[in-house]
């Protein structure tokens, strides 16, 4: 027979199981109607890297291109069809102006049946 407490740190471990970051994403992600064309993803911010690594794992090779800006040392590796950019923060420089400039490059040419994803984490204003 469990006790009250482990009974709440059962509902608050299964609670923190459904909401982490990753797991969320993925279940979004799988909802995600897209359509025809192509699909770029663009993650900016802190946790940009993890937002593109669990947006490539699932939507995988429908992705035409992906951009990650993020902060200094915040990258943890390639990730297959993604441009990895890194930036200051909290205080601009001019890798952030290079980043944005490359989501701009990114979009240029889009049509209206084409699908930009984008994936936004703090500390996004400062590294993009």
């Amino acid at each position: 027979m469990s006790t009250l407490r482990e009974d709440v740190q059962f509902v608050i471990n299964a609670a923190l199981a459904e909401t982490q970051p990753r797991k969320a994403l993925r279940n979004a992600l799988g909802r995600l109607p897209i359509y025809g064309g192509r699909l770029r993803v663009l993650a900016i911010g802190k946790a940009a890297w993890s937002m593109a690594e669990t947006a490539a794992e699932t939507l995988h090779s429908r992705i035409d291109y992906g951009l990650v800006i993020t902060k200094y040392g915040h990258s943890q590796g390639a990730i297959p069809g993604f441009q990895i950019m890194e930036a200051g923060h909290p205080v601009p420089d001019e890798n952030s102006v290079r980043a944005a400039d490359a989501a701009i490059a990114m979009v240029q040419g889009l049509g209206v049946e084409d699908t930009v994803l984008t994936l936004l984490s703090g500390g996004g204003s400062s590294v993009f």
